[in-house]
C-alpha cells in the first residue's frame, strides 16, 4: 500500500471528510488485494475442483450425470486459464463501475425483480436464481465481516450507508464475476451451474479471509477503527444517520442497540450487552421490562448450570416426570404445560432459585421470549404451534449449552423451526393432521423431546431427516406440475394451431366460393390444418402441401372457359384427390363423410365444365342434391357485460391422471381493467416458487404455489403438493381475485426470524 496514503489519512473521531483523491487510492487499493486474493484462489483450486468432479461422477448411479460431471471437469481444465482470466477483468470491471456509482444491465442481473426474471428463458432463471442464491450464502456466511466493511466502504464512498448491490466488493459483485468466467466455456447452462457449484466452496473460505483482511487494512488507515462487530446493520437496510465515531469504553460497558436494528439480529451480541444491563439498571431505576435481573456477585454458575440442564432433561420425559417428580420441585408439569402454553416463564423463576448464572438467566429470558412471539404469531396455525411448544424445553437447553444458537441462522436448532414453518405453508390456516408431512414433523418433535439430552447434533439429523421429507415431497409436487404444464402447454398449442388455421381458411373462403366447398373447409380441413401446424409446424412441407390443397380445390370448382383449363382440371384432379385424403387420414375423417363431400365435388367439377361450355356463372349458392342442409344459424354468444368488472369462468378439464381448473375472466370492462393496474402488476411481479391463498366463498382457504407460467400466454399454473387438482389462472383473472378479496399472497419469513425481529423490537424499545 501506498505509504503516503497513510500519512493523508486523518483520525475520523474528527470527522473531517476524506478528500476524492484519499477516498480512490484506498478504493483502488482495496480492489487489487481482492482481485489478487480472489485470483489467486481461483489458480490453486483447479486440481481439488477435478478431483471432486471426477468422485462425483464415480459415485453416480446416473449416466447422465456421470457424463455431466465429467464433461465440466474436461472443460474446467481445458479452459481455467480464461476463467480466471475473466474473472479479474469483470471483477474489476464491477469494482470500478460501482466505485463510480455505475450499474450495467450485467451488474444489475443478480438484483433484477422477479417479474424481470419471468421474462427470460427458463435456463436463464434458473441461472439467475441459482446466482442469486450462491450470493446470499456467501453474505451469510460472512455477514459479521461483512457488515463492518460495508461501514467503511460507504465511508469511502462519501456516502451515509449502502444497499449491497452498491457495494463493489459484496458477495453479489463477485458472484457477477464469477458467472462471468463461467461463460468462458461452451455449454449447457446446466453444465456452467454444476461448476459454479464446484468453485463456491473454495471462493466462500478465501472471501471470508479477504473481507477480514480489508477490514484489518482499513483499521490500519484509520477508517472508522473504533467499529465493532457488535454494531451490524442487517443486509440492505433503511437509511439513518451515521452515528459519530465511537470512544472506546469498557469491555463491560452496556451498548444500547438501536431500534430494529439490534446487533442485525445477532442474539449472541445482543446477551453480552444485557448481561450488565440489570446491574446498572437497578442503580438507575431502569431494569428492562421483561428481564430477570440476577444479583450481582452470584456464585460461578458452571456447575449450577450442569444441574440445571439435567432437571430440564427430566422435564422432557413426561412419565419420568410423573414418577419421580420430587427430583425437580418447583418445576412446572408438562403434562399439562405443553401446547401453546409457554412453560419457560416458570422454568425462569426456578432458575432464580437455584441461582444460575447471569448469561443463563438472560439465556432463559430471551428464549422465554421468542416462544412468547411464536405463540402469539397469528401466521402460524394452533397445531404447528402445539408441536412447536413441544420443543421450548430441548431449545432452551440448545440455547443455553451453544450459544452460537444466537448468533448463527444455519445453527440447526433454528433451521429445524425454520423448516416446520416452511413446511406449514402447504397448509395455511387448516392444517391436516392426517397428512404425512405433519405426522413426520410430529414424529420429529416427539423423538427430540423423549431423547434429547445435550448432543445438538440429534437436531442436525432431524434437520436433515425433515429436509428429505419435504424434498420426496416436492419432488412428487414437480411431477404433478411437469405433467400439467405438459397439458397446458399441448393445449395452449392446440388453441394457437386453430386460430391460425381458421385465418387460413376464412382468407380463402369468399362468397363465390360454393357453400359446399367452403363448409368442407371450415368443418374439416381447419382441423387438417390445426393437427398439421402441430405436428410439424406452419413451415413443413406437409402443411404448405395442405394450404395449396385449398387454392387448388376452390380453382378446381371455378367455371372452366376453355381446353387449356379444362384439360389443366383432368390433369391436376388426381393429385388434388390423393392430398384430399392424406390430409382427411390425419383427422381420422369417416368413409361415409368423405364419399358424401367427393360426390358433392364431382357435382361441382360438371357444372365448373359446363358453365365455362356455355359461357355462364353457376348459379350463386346452387349446389347439387347431395350437399348436406345448411347448419341451423348459431345463436349469439352470451353477454358478459352484467358486471362490469367481469366475471370468473371456469372450466375443469381430466385427461389422464391430470386435473386442471381453467379460470379465464371475462366481461370486464376497460374501467375495471385500468382500476385493476395495481394488483396486475402485484400479479406480474409474482415467480415460480410463490405462494397464494386462495379464499372461495363459504369454503376453507387453500394455498398453491406458483409452479410454472407459460410462456405463450402467461397464464399461471399453481399446484399444491396435497393435491392432484392444479389451477390454471389467467394473470386478469388473479389481479381480480386479489382485488375482490378472493385471493391474497403469501409472504413467507420463518417463524423464528419474525420472533427474533419481535424481541429485539421489544427489547430496544424498552
Amino acid at each position: 500500500m501506498a505509504a503516503n496514503a497513510l500519512s493523508n489519512v486523518v483520525d475520523l473521531n474528527e470527522r473531517r471528510k476524506l478528500s476524492a483523491a484519499e477516498s480512490s487510492r484506498m478504493l483502488n487499493d482495496c480492489r487489487e488485494l481482492a482481485m489478487k486474493r480472489l485470483s489467486g484462489s481461483l489458480r490453486g483450486m483447479l486440481d481439488d475442483v477435478e478431483e471432486e468432479l471426477f468422485r462425483m461422477a464415480e459415485s453416480s448411479y446416473d449416466r447422465e450425470m456421470q457424463n455431466l460431471y465429467l464433461e465440466v471437469r474436461g472443460k474446467a481444465k481445458a479452459s481455467w486459464p480464461r476463467i480466471e482470466a475473466a474473472f479479474s477483468r469483470h471483477f474489476v470491471d464491477v469494482f470500478n463501475l460501482k466505485m463510480r456509482g455505475e450499474m450495467d444491465t450485467a451488474v444489475k442481473s443478480l438484483s433484477a425483480s422477479t417479474q424481470e426474471l419471468r421474462l427470460v428463458e427458463e435456463d436463464d432463471l434458473a441461472e439467475s436464481i441459482a446466482l442469486q442464491d450462491l450470493a446470499t450464502r456467501l453474505r451469510e456466511q460472512n455477514e459479521g465481516e461483512l457488515s463492518l466493511l460495508g461501514e467503511r466502504v460507504a465511508m469511502l464512498l462519501g456516502k451515509e450507508e449502502i444497499k449491497d448491490e452498491e457495494n463493489p466488493i459484496s458477495p453479489q459483485a463477485v458472484c457477477d464475476a464469477l458467472k462471468r468466467a463461467c461463460d468462458e466455456i461452451e455449454g449447457s447452462v446446466k453444465l456452467k451451474l454444476v461448476l459454479l457449484k464446484q468453485i463456491e466452496q473454495h471462493v466462500s473460505k478465501a472471501l471470508h479471509a479477504v473481507y477480514a483482511d480489508l477490514n484489518t487494512e482499513m483499521v490500519r488507515w484509520n477508517i472508522l477503527p473504533d467499529l465493532r462487530s457488535a454494531y451490524r446493520k442487517p443486509v440492505n437496510a433503511p437509511a439513518s444517520p451515521r452515528p459519530a465515531a465511537k470512544k472506546e469504553e469498557p469491555a463491560d460497558a452496556p451498548k444500547q442497540p438501536a431500534s430494529g436494528e439490534a446487533a442485525g439480529d445477532d442474539l449472541l451480541s445482543f446477551l453480552h450487552q444485557l448481561m450488565h444491563a440489570p446491574v446498572r439498571a437497578q442503580a438507575e431505576g431502569a431494569v428492562p421490562q421483561g428481564l430477570t435481573s440476577v444479583p450481582a456477585g452470584a456464585p460461578a454458575a458452571d456447575n449450577r448450570q450442569a444441574v440445571f440442564i439435567d432437571s430440564l432433561t427430566e422435564m422432557q420425559r413426561l412419565d419420568t416426570l410423573m414418577k419421580k417428580k420430587g427430583h425437580v420441585e418447583g418445576l412446572p408439569d408438562l403434562g399439562q404445560a405443553m401446547g401453546t402454553l409457554n412453560v419457560l416463564h416458570r422454568v425462569k423463576a426456578n432458575s432464580v432459585a437455584q441461582g444460575v448464572g447471569q448469561l443463563d438467566a438472560i439465556t432463559i429470558d430471551i428464549v422465554a421470549m421468542l416462544f412468547d412471539f411464536i405463540f402469539d404469531d397469528a401466521k402460524i396455525p394452533d397445531a404447528i404451534k402445539a408441536l412447536v411448544g413441544r420443543l421450548q424445553i430441548p431449545v432452551l437447553k440448545v440455547a443455553m449449552l451453544d450459544k452460537g444458537f444466537f448468533s448463527s441462522k444455519a445453527h440447526p436448532a433454528r433451521r429445524l423451526l425454520d423448516g416446520i414453518s416452511h413446511a406449514a405453508i402447504t397448509w395455511g390456516e387448516a392444517v391436516d393432521l392426517e397428512d404425512p408431512l405433519f405426522q413426520e414433523i410430529a414424529f420429529i418433535v416427539e423423538r427430540i423431546q423423549n431423547d434429547f439430552e445435550r448432543d445438538v447434533q440429534m437436531f442436525a439429523d432431524a434437520v436433515n431427516l425433515l429436509n428429505a421429507v419435504q424434498e420426496e415431497r416436492d419432488a412428487l409436487a414437480e411431477g404433478i406440475a411437469e405433467r400439467t404444464a405438459e397439458l397446458m402447454h399441448k393445449r395452449e398449442k392446440e388453441e394457437i394451431a386453430w386460430v391460425i388455421a381458421g385465418e387460413a381458411v376464412t382468407r380463402r373462403v369468399s362468397s363465390s366460393v360454393p357453400p359446399g366447398v367452403a363448409r368442407f373447409l371450415q368443418d374439416h380441413w381447419q382441423h387438417v390444418l390445426k393437427e398439421l401446424y402441430i405436428r410439424h409446424g406452419e413451415e413443413h412441407h406437409a402443411y404448405l402441401s395442405a394450404l395449396a390443397m385449398m387454392d387448388d380445390l376452390i380453382w378446381s370448382v371455378e367455371p372452366k372457359s376453355g381446353s387449356d383449363e379444362r384439360k389443366q382440371l383432368v390433369n391436376t384432379l388426381p393429385g388434388l384427390l390423393r392430398a384430399m385424403h392424406v390430409g382427411l387420414d390425419v383427422i381420422n375423417l369417416p368413409q361415409e363423410l368423405r364419399v358424401r363431400f367427393f360426390d358433392e365435388l364431382v357435382a361441382l367439377h360438371s357444372a365448373a365444365v359446363k358453365a365455362g361450355l356455355n359461357g355462364t356463372e353457376p348459379a350463386a349458392g346452387a349446389t347439387p342434391a347431395l350437399v348436406a342442409p345448411a347448419p341451423a344459424p348459431v345463436s349469439a354468444a352470451p353477454e358478459y357485460s352484467v358486471n362490469p368488472e367481469g366475471e370468473l369462468f371456469i372450466t375443469r378439464i381430466t385427461e389422464n391422471d391430470v386435473q386442471i381448473d381453467e379460470v379465464a375472466l371475462v366481461g370486464a370492462s376497460p374501467a375495471a381493467v385500468m382500476a385493476g393496474d395495481a394488483y396486475l402488476r402485484q400479479v406480474a411481479a409474482l415467480s415460480r416458487g410463490d405462494w397464494v391463498e386462495f379464499r372461495q366463498e363459504g369454503g376453507v382457504p387453500a394455498r398453491a404455489r406458483l409452479s410454472w407460467v407459460s410462456p405463450q400466454r402467461g397464464l399461471f399454473l399453481f399446484t399444491n403438493p396435497r393435491s392432484p387438482r392444479a389451477t390454471s389462472i389467467s394473470q386478469e383473472a388473479l389481479a381480480y381475485q386479489l382485488r375482490v378479496g378472493m385471493a391474497q399472497v403469501v409472504t413467507e419469513t420463518p417463524m423464528f426470524e419474525r420472533a427474533v425481529h419481535g424481541v429485539l423490537e421489544s427489547l430496544s424499545v424498552n
